[in-house]
């Protein structure tokens, strides 16, 4: 039979189609390459780091800080040396490492802008590690840099979560060779365990998973020239005492006056709203108005509503790519689900926190991404479930970072266009008006505390604890109810001690009655903050007794 020509030629035809798929495949391919190879350049590195020196140097100049960032700077300021420092920070709930770090810059400057910048190098750094060394692709460094938490609740707002997560990304670099250099690995765990108690989980969640992968590979090690056991020992040495120490620092005292108690009942509802704070973790949006800290777009947001519905679901699909993700290497999924549930299990027992600390969540997710993929992988999944798990992940995590950034800049716009508290502005016209010199009383104390704080004054009388003082002290001294007539009260006992009038620091208002039977005169106010409570009556209680000072 003569052979079809049709055939033969439909045969080139399918030869060249192919050839054609593979040549533009391959094209894709490189190209893909070298957009990977961008993110692996310095000058990338340099380039974006710079970039978001700039934005955030930009927003921490716009951002008041409020008290719980000038509480860490009053600690710093107060403290008389390290020891005195420990005394204080037993009833903050924190380890010390951030505080101590703050005492140098407090004896340089009064002012608390020198935080500010310290906390901005420290997320800068931070920064420049995740693009120079991170398995990151291009886009999702830029997405992670100016997203929510590495821009706004690690980067202008001054807290000690930052170094966390500085801290993090120096373990996930170390990492990958943690046996020839075990002792770096366990001091930056250490210093770890020092910063927050929920670095504290992932310390241990770390510690656990390199238990694990010691034990999976002592056989080998023990044949490896470069790696010494004896190091290695010492390492798990010093991560130890790091967990021990930091817990015994967390260690409340007897008189501890916030979050106390511990929730140990088995209530499923209140289990499932935890598993809830997973997507709450990884979908970080405020929404646009006065109080965004801490709100969540996705949720009242009526475009949005089948994210409400779907919520718990989405964090149960979370969970399950990431254990596939590291379904063979076993040390990484171990650090990962102890460190998320560890923190959900904090959460639950003892202090439910607010989004700077559920984003602790993502932080754990973090680590096990970059940092898990050191470890030794033990089997291969199927070559098309591998690549189509690992391709899914890519695009996921791609997501997640676009809505991180999305949340980031709103938050950035936010704050540039709401006063995030008044402790500062009031401070500066207590200042402007010469009143500082005056005796203060401040009420409520956590919230006057900002004030003082921005007027670098060394102390005010608090009336909850009945005490003077600058920071607050967390015990349950100050618990005991305070109403204004005890104000008014205590600021005619200090009136007549010191001959003066005196100076009211209040966040509330106060009522009509109470001005006209005390010779109180109300200064001024400012409210409608971010913080709302943080908006400030200042009130001058002036006897009328003409040989008292009286400010100009």
């Amino acid at each position: 039979m003569t052979p079809n020509a049709d055939d033969g030629h439909s045969k080139v035809e399918s030869l060249e189609t192919r050839s054609a798929r593979l040549t533009t495949f391959s094209r894709l391919k490189q190209i893909f390459s070298q957009y990977l190879d961008i993110g692996k350049t310095p000058y990338f590195a340099l380039a974006l780091t710079f970039t978001y020196f700039l934005v955030g140097l930009f927003a921490a100049f716009h951002h008041e800080m409020w008290r719980d960032e000038i509480q860490a700077w009053l600690l710093a300021r107060d403290s008389t040396g390290v020891f005195d420092l420990l005394r204080h920070m037993k009833y903050e709930g924190h380890p010390a490492l951030w505080h101590l770090l703050l005492i140098p810059i407090t004896r340089l400057t009064a002012s608390p802008t020198g935080m500010q910048i310290l906390h901005l190098l420290i997320a800068t750094s931070t920064v420049f590690l995740v693009t120079r060394n991170s398995p990151l692709t291009p886009l999702q460094k830029v997405c992670f840099a100016f997203g929510y938490y590495s821009l706004y609740e690690y980067g202008v707002v001054c807290r000690n979560y930052a170094v966390s997560l500085l801290l993090v990304t120096i373990l996930c670099t170390l990492l990958r060779q943690r046996y020839q250099k075990p002792i770096p690995v366990a001091l930056i765990l250490f210093l770890m365990s020092h910063t927050s108690v929920h670095a504290l989980v992932l310390v241990i969640s770390v510690a656990l998973g390199l238990g694990l992968d010691y034990l999976l590979t002592r056989q080998d090690l023990a044949e490896d020239s470069t790696v010494s056991i004896l190091r290695i020992n010492l390492g798990f040495a010093i991560i130890t005492v790091g967990i021990l120490t930091a817990v015994l620092q967390l260690n409340p005292p007897a008189d501890t006056g916030f979050a106390v108690g511990w929730y140990t009942q088995l209530d499923l509802k209140r289990i499932e709203n935890f598993i809830r704070l997973i997507p709450r973790a990884f979908f970080p949006i405020p929404n646009r108005d006065l109080h965004f800290w801490g709100s969540e777009f996705l949720m009242q947001s009526k475009t949005f509503a089948w994210f409400k519905t779907w919520k718990l679901q989405i964090a149960c699909l979370i969970l399950v790519l990431v254990i596939v993700a590291t379904l063979d290497r076993p040390s990484a999924l171990l650090i990962y689900l102890s460190s998320t549930f560890g923190l959900l299990a904090f959460f639950y027992i003892k202090y439910q926190g607010a989004i700077r600390h559920h984003g602790f969540i993502f932080i754990a997710f973090l680590l096990t991404i970059w940092g898990g993929k050191h470890f030794r992988s033990y089997f291969q999944l199927p070559d098309r479930f591998h690549t189509a798990t690992r391709i899914g992940f890519n695009l996921l995590l791609t997501g997640i970072l676009f809505i991180h950034l999305v949340g980031g800049l709103r938050a950035v716009a936010n704050e540039i266009k709401y006063p995030f508290s008044y402790g500062k502005l009031t401070a500066e016209f207590i200042r402007a008006k010469k009143l500082d010199i005056l005796p203060m009383i401040g009420d409520i104390d956590y919230a006057a505390s900002t004030v003082v704080g921005y007027l670098g004054k060394k102390e005010v009388y608090y009336v909850r604890g009945s005490r003077k003082g600058s920071f607050v002290r967390w015990d349950s001294q100050r618990t005991h109810g305070v109403n204004d007539t005890q104000v008014m009260q205590k600021a005619a006992e200090v009136s007549g001690q010191t001959h003066t009038h005196v100076l009211l620091i209040l966040n509330h208002r106060l009522s009509v009655d109470l001005l006209a039977t005390h010779p109180v005169e109300q200064l001024v106010e400012f409210t409608g903050s971010t913080i709302g409570d943080e908006g400030f009556y200042l009130y001058l209680y002036q006897p009328s007794v003409t040989e008292f000072f009286v400010p100009e």
